[in-house]
C-alpha cells in the first residue's frame, strides 16, 4: 500500500489543498518498505489528486480536505482519512499499524459517512 500525508514541517498540514509536500509511505505486511516526499506545488485539488493516484496511492490522510473533491479521489481510487492532526511521524506510526488504514478505520471513516 502506499499511502500519502501533506506534510508542514514535522506536522500533518492543516490543508490538504495548501499543502506544498506530502509524503509518500510504502506499508508492506505492516512493516515501513519506503518513503519520499513529492512536491505538488501550487496544483488543486483534481490535479493533487490525479498526480497521487499516478503514483499508485491509494490511501490519502490528511488535516482537512475540501469535500467535494471525495467524489474525484473515489473514482481515482483514493481513500481519503481526513481530520487526523499531529506530529507526522505519530500518522506514520499509526499508518503503518493500520490504525488509519485497516478494515476497523475505513468501517468507521467519518469521511465515507459524510460523502456526497
Amino acid at each position: 500500500m502506499r499511502a500519502a500525508i501533506p506534510i508542514f514541517g514535522e506536522e500533518i498540514s492543516p490543508r490538504f489543498c495548501f499543502a506544498e509536500h506530502v509524503l509518500l509511505l510504502d506499508v508492506e505486511h505492516r512493516h515501513e518498505a519506503g518513503r519520499k516526499v513529492l512536491t505538488l506545488g501550487q496544483r488543486c485539488n483534481p490535479d493533487r489528486l490525479r498526480l497521487l493516484a499516478e503514483r499508485g496511492v491509494t490511501v490519502l490522510v490528511c488535516g482537512g480536505f475540501d469535500r467535494d473533491f471525495l467524489p474525484v479521489a473515489g473514482e481515482l481510487g483514493l481513500h481519503v482519512v481526513w481530520g487526523v492532526t499531529g506530529a507526522l511521524e505519530d500518522a506514520v506510526r499509526d499508518v503503518v499499524s493500520g490504525k488509519l488504514t485497516g478494515a476497523a478505520a475505513h468501517r468507521n471513516c467519518w469521511c465515507h459517512a459524510r460523502a456526497p
